[in-house]
């Protein structure tokens, strides 16, 4: 069995951004050779999560309503009340960025990672099926990790 790795490098813009990375991880395995196997895409961040979806802008546009209703960014949540919160303070109680508790949550039903198969070197995708890194909190540096495993 082989083993290739990469990371895939981007810069999200705004919340619920949706940034198709399927030809990214296309070119990667075309790279790598493997013919049947599996592809693992892993978000390095607890408010980035990688999902695979149709690429349609009134879905995209439905899901920031529905997520925005589901988690309102401006409910009381203990994550950014930094007069409770006595783990993980490493920002500026100023900083919005930092009292994002409707972007972890968001993440925790949402999870972190796909994995899909990879069968005579190409991804098992349906039809309208795309892979996409979703910014649940502003705009930040990003790191995908890929991993595919095979022959």
């Amino acid at each position: 069995m082989n083993v290739h790795r990469d990371t895939i490098k981007i810069r999200t813009k705004e919340f619920c951004e949706f940034i198709d990375i399927t030809e990214k991880i296309e070119k990667f395995l075309k790279k790598t050779g493997i013919k049947d196997g599996v592809v693992s895409i892993h978000s390095k961040h607890t408010t980035l999560t990688i999902r695979v979806n149709e690429r349609e802008s009134g879905l995209i546009a439905d899901f920031k309503d529905f997520i925005s209703k589901l988690i309102p960014k401006d409910n009381y949540y203990r994550h950014n009340d930094l007069s409770v919160r006595t783990e993980n303070l490493v920002c500026d109680p100023n900083a919005s960025d930092c009292l994002n508790a409707h972007s972890h949550i968001g993440h925790l039903f949402m999870g972190t990672s796909e994995f899909l198969p990879i069968i005579e070197g190409k991804l098992m995708l349906g039809t309208w099926q795309r892979i996409f890194a979703i910014e649940l909190d502003c705009s930040r540096n990003r790191e995908v990790f890929i991993q595919a495993m095979g022959v």
